[in-house]
C-alpha cells in the first residue's frame, strides 16, 4: 500500500529529476560540493542560453586584454618606426574590434540572465511547493520557509552567477593567454605560470574560512526570521504583558552576530582583494624585470614586450580568479546545502506529484477505516498516535475527546491526508490513502480547525475558497446561513466584501470562525471534519452550529473533536483519546454507564458548569 511503491512518476517531473539529481550528486563527490552540482538540474531546460551566455561574456575576459596588447604592440611598433599612418589605422582596428566583440558581449549577458533567472525560479517554486505541502509537520516553521525561499535559495542561486562565471572566465583566459604568452616568449610564461599557481594557492587558503562564516551566517539568519515571525505574531500578546524591552532583547543577540559574521566576512573579502592586487604587481614585476634582460641582451623585440604586460596578468590573475571563486562558491554551496536538507526531507515524506498517474476510484460510499495507525513526527522521538484502530460508519457523528495533546488534532489531520506518509493505512468507501493521489483523497473532505485561518481578502472570497473559488452567490449565502455568519456580515459596512485583513484580523475570533465553518460548508464534501470549530463562539453561536452539524448527519459523515462534552452527547459514537491511543469507544450512555475516564471527565465538567 506504500505511496512510494503504487505511484510511478512521470520522468519529466520535479519529483523524479530531483532525485537523479542526488544520486548523480553522490557519485560524483562525497561531500558538500555535490549540491554545487546539484543545483545545475534547475539550469538543464535553459542549459543552451545558460553555457552561451556564459562563454560569450567569458570570452571577454580574453579578447579585450588581447585586443588592447595587439594595439599596443602595433602602436609602438609604428611609433618606433615612426609611422603616423600606422598610429592612426591601429586606433582606428582597435574601436572597430571593440564594438564588433561588444554586440556578442550584450547577447551573452542578456541570454546568461534570463537562464539563471528561471532557474532561481524554479527552485523557489520547488520550495514553496514543499512548505505547502509539508508545513503542518511539527518541525515546520513560518519562519524556516520565509528563510528559505528567500535568503536561502538566493544565496544558492549565486552558483550561477559571480564565483562561476569568474571560474568560467578565468578558464578560459589561462588557456588563450598561456598560448599567446609561451608563443611570444616561453621564459616569461613559465614566470608568470609559476606566480598564477602561487595566487591559486593564497586564495584557496580562504576556502574554509569562508565557508564557516557563510554556513553559521545562514543559520543565525533562519534563527532571526523565526525570531522576529514569533514576535510580530505575537506583537498584541507582547504588548498586553508590557513584554517589549524583552522581545527587543530577544533580538539583540542573533543581530549582532550576523553584524560579527558580515564584518568577518568583509575582512576576509579584503585580504582577498589585497593578495590579487599583490599579484598583479608581483607580475609586472616579472615581465618587465625578465623581459627587460631579455630586450637588453637582444633575446627579444622591445615592441614584443609590450604586449605581453595585459597577457600575462590575464595568466596569473586567471588563476588568482579561480582559488578566489572556489572560496566565495563557498556560500552559495552553504545556502544549497540548506536548501536540499529541505527538498531531501520532501522525498522522505513520501511527497505525491498532482501529476502522478495512480488509478484515481470514485469512493463507493464515506465510511472511515483506520487500521494499526502509528504517527511520529519527524522532530518528536516519542509516538504521537500508537495502534489506531476504528471504524467510522458513513453518515454518523463521532466525536473525539480527550486532554489536550492526547492526539485527536493529528488524528484527524491524518485523516483528511494532510501528513503524506507511505505507512498511513487509512480507507475511505473502499478507497485507500496509499492508492488514491492526497489531491483525489482530499476532496471527501472539508476541515475547520481551531485557528480559522483566513486569507486577506474579502468575505465573499474566503467562503468561497472552500469550493476552489468556484462558489456562486447563492451558495456562499446559504452556507453562510446555516454558518450562522449571515447576519453579522451583512452588518459589516461593505458586507460580504469586507476585507478580512492579515489572518482576519479586521474580524473577532467568534466571526472569523463562522466564516471559517461558512468556507468548509460550501465545499459540499461527504465528510465534514471539525477541529475544536466552535471554541470561539458565543454560547448562544455554538448551541446554532451545533444544531447545524447535527442537521448535517443524515447526509454526511461528521468528524468533531471538542472539549465541551455537552457537545457529544447526541454523536453516534465518542472516542476518548488519551496519550495518542484510543482508551475508550461508545455512545455518551455506554460511557457513562463504564464509569471510565469519559464518566470522571463529564462528571467534572458539569460540576464546573454547576458552579
Amino acid at each position: 500500500m506504500s505511496k512510494k511503491a503504487t505511484t510511478p512518476l512521470p520522468k519529466g517531473s520535479r519529483i523524479h529529476s530531483h532525485r537523479s539529481g542526488r544520486v548523480w550528486g553522490k557519485v560524483l563527490l562525497n561531500n558538500d560540493n555535490k549540491y554545487f552540482f546539484r543545483m545545475f538540474r534547475y539550469v538543464k531546460p535553459y542549459a543552451f542560453a545558460y553555457f552561451f551566455g556564459k562563454f560569450m561574456h567569458g570570452s571577454q575576459g580574453f579578447a579585450l586584454p588581447f585586443i588592447i596588447s595587439v594595439f599596443s604592440t602595433s602602436v609602438m611598433y609604428a611609433i618606433t618606426g615612426r609611422n603616423l599612418d600606422g598610429v592612426l589605422s591601429s586606433a582606428l582596428l582597435l574601436f572597430g574590434m571593440i564594438i564588433g566583440f561588444l554586440i556578442p558581449f550584450i547577447i551573452g549577458i542578456y541570454f546568461n540572465n534570463v537562464a539563471e533567472q528561471k532557474a532561481v525560479r524554479d527552485l523557489k517554486k520547488e520550495l514553496f511547493r514543499t512548505f505547502v505541502r509539508t508545513g503542518l509537520e511539527a518541525d515546520k516553521h513560518s519562519g524556516e520557509g520565509i528563510a528559505a525561499i528567500n535568503t536561502d535559495a538566493d544565496t544558492a542561486s549565486q552558483v550561477y552567477a559571480w564565483p562561476l562565471s569568474a571560474f568560467l572566465i578565468a578558464v578560459i583566459n589561462i588557456v588563450f593567454s598561456s598560448i599567446v604568452v609561451f608563443v611570444v616568449e616561453w621564459r616569461i610564461g613559465i614566470a608568470a605560470l609559476c606566480i598564477g599557481i602561487i595566487g591559486f594557492a593564497l586564495q584557496k587558503r580562504f576556502t574554509k574560512p569562508l565557508a564557516d562564516v557563510n554556513r553559521r551566517w545562514l543559520a543565525v539568519n533562519a534563527d532571526t526570521v523565526k525570531t522576529v515571525s514569533n514576535i510580530f505574531s505575537g506583537a498584541i500578546t507582547i504588548r498586553a504583558f508590557n513584554m517589549q524591552a524583552k522581545a527587543e532583547q530577544s533580538f539583540e543577540p542573533e543581530n549582532d552576530e550576523l553584524r560579527q559574521l558580515g564584518t568577518k566576512e568583509g575582512l576576509i573579502s579584503a585580504w582577498q582583494g589585497f593578495f590579487s592586487l599583490k599579484i598583479n604587481w608581483l607580475t609586472l614585476i616579472a615581465v618587465f624585470g625578465v623581459g627587460g634582460y631579455l630586450v637588453a641582451t637582444s633575446r627579444m623585440e622591445f615592441h614584443m614586450l609590450m604586449m605581453l604586460p595585459l597577457m600575462c596578468s590575464t595568466l596569473t590573475i586567471g588563476f588568482d580568479n579561480i582559488g578566489r571563486a572556489y572560496a566565495n562558491l563557498q556560500g552559495p554551496i552553504a545556502g544549497a546545502k540548506r536548501v536540499f536538507a529541505i527538498l531531501d526531507a520532501t522525498d522522505d515524506n513520501q511527497l505525491v506529484t498532482e501529476s502522478n498517474q495512480l488509478n484515481e476510484k470514485t469512493a463507493t460510499g464515506y465510511g472511515l477505516n483506520i487500521k494499526n495507525l502509528n504517527f511520529t513526527y519527524k522532530s518528536v522521538p516519542a509516538p504521537v498516535l500508537s495502534d489506531i484502530n476504528l471504524k467510522i460508519a458513513e453518515n454518523k457523528m463521532v466525536a473525539l475527546v480527550g486532554e489536550s495533546g492526547s492526539g485527536k488534532s493529528t488524528l484527524l489531520r491524518a485523516i483528511i491526508g494532510m501528513y503524506e506518509r507511505d505507512d498511513l493505512d487509512i480507507t475511505l468507501g473502499g478507497i485507500n490513502f496509499g492508492e488514491s493521489s492526497t489531491k483525489n483523497w482530499r476532496k471527501n473532505f472539508a476541515y475547520v480547525d481551531q485557528s480559522c485561518k483566513l486569507f486577506d481578502m474579502t468575505i465573499k472570497e474566503n467562503i468561497a475558497m472552500g469550493k476552489g473559488g468556484k462558489a456562486t452567490t447563492e451558495e456562499i449565502l446559504d452556507a453562510a446561513r446555516r454558518a450562522a455568519a449571515h447576519d453579522f456580515i451583512q452588518q459589516l459596512e461593505n458586507g460580504y466584501d469586507t476585507n478580512c485583513g492579515e489572518k482576519g484580523g479586521t474580524l473577532s475570533g467568534g466571526q472569523k470562525q463562522r466564516v471559517a465553518i461558512a468556507r468548509a460548508l460550501v465545499k459540499k464534501a461527504p465528510v465534514l471534519v471539525f477541529d475544536e470549530a466552535t471554541s470561539a463562539l458565543d454560547a448562544q453561536s455554538e448551541r446554532y452550529i451545533m444544531e447545524t452539524i447535527n442537521s448535517l448527519r443524515h447526509d454526511h459523515t461528521i468528524l468533531i473533536t471538542t472539549h465541551n462534552l455537552e457537545n457529544v452527547i447526541a454523536a453516534d459514537q465518542i472516542v476518548l483519546m488519551d496519550s495518542g491511543r484510543i482508551a475508550e469507544i461508545g455512545t455518551h450512555e455506554e460511557l457513562m454507564k463504564n464509569g471510565g475516564i469519559y464518566y470522571l471527565m463529564y462528571k467534572e465538567a458539569i460540576y464546573e458548569m454547576e458552579r
